[in-house]
């Protein structure tokens, strides 16, 4: 047994029904607001779908929100697209109460064997000291997801996630998880999805629910913090796009995601 709560939440979360198809525990501990986080959900689905293919990374991760998912039992059933030699590609749904509301798409490879050419890279966001940035934003009372990690963000930005909104749609800082387990790429989706959201700059807090998320991998993180840097061009009729990078902690850009995402408050 893991001693890392997401993979107790995840890997041992999952049990067997046959070919492709498993029950799954949605455990309550990741919960934004009472709903379970959809980065959470997309690992859940991402750890399932890779016992299905021989690739050990997953390249790409296109998801779909199509209905309410809350703790409690459900199934996910992954479809084996394409099993090539370099590539493999798999569909999953997680279903719960005979339907479903997450649908992913993803890409497999091994990252190990890329080569070719590399740059112009985006470097690492330019942030303050550790010690001279403000710990935990909040999300709300009933966000268990909050819980399970470590935040570091620069003041003004802290203070404008809190209740003094910065104005500028930019939210950038520092994540690892609180129990000290290593960031790796079946934990993406957690930091892709588990900062605030650049919309609180502008003062639109509350609930900012996600209906698609897709996700590059880019590289194996090294141990250590992640940087996260989230910006939103548009907000429009209550929905936003917003693009995030993802660093580790030796500055290698590890990931890159879109999400479409709404602002249920006015």
């Amino acid at each position: 047994m893991t001693h890392y709560l997401f993979d107790a939440d995840t890997q041992e979360a999952l049990t067997p029904l046959g070919e492709g198809e498993w029950t799954a525990r949605v455990s309550p501990l990741w919960n934004i607001d009472g709903i379970p986080n959809g980065g959470y959900l997309m690992a859940l689905c991402l750890v399932a779908a890779g016992m299905e293919v021989p690739h050990p990374d997953p390249l790409s991760m296109n998801s779909h929100f199509v209905g309410p998912t809350m703790p409690g039992e459900a199934t996910v059933a992954s479809r084996v697209i394409k099993r090539g030699r370099s590539l493999s590609v798999t569909a999953v749904d997680l279903v719960q109460n005979c339907r479903v509301t997450v649908t992913s798409l993803i890409t497999w490879g091994d990252l190990s064997t890329f080569t070719g050419p590399s740059g112009p890279l985006r470097p690492p966001s330019s942030l303050p000291e550790n010690s001279e940035m403000r710990s935990s934003p909040q999300m709300g009372s009933d966000s268990t997801f909050i819980e399970r990690f470590e935040y570091l963000m620069p003041f003004e930005m802290a203070m404008g996630a809190a209740g003094r909104p910065t104005g500028k749609a930019e939210a950038r800082g520092r994540m690892r998880f609180l129990d000290g387990r290593p960031p790796d790429l079946m934990a993406v989706p957690v930091f892709a999805d588990g900062f605030p959201p650049a919309v609180f700059q502008l003062g639109y807090y509350g609930w900012a629910p996600t209906l698609e998320l897709t996700i590059h991998f880019r590289a194996h993180p090294a141990p250590g913090w992640m940087t996260i840097d989230l910006a939103s061009s548009h907000l429009l009729e209550g929905t936003f796009e917003e693009d995030c990078y993802i660093w580790d902690s030796q500055g290698n850009l590890v990931a890159m995601s879109r999400q479409l995402g709404r602002t249920l408050v006015g």
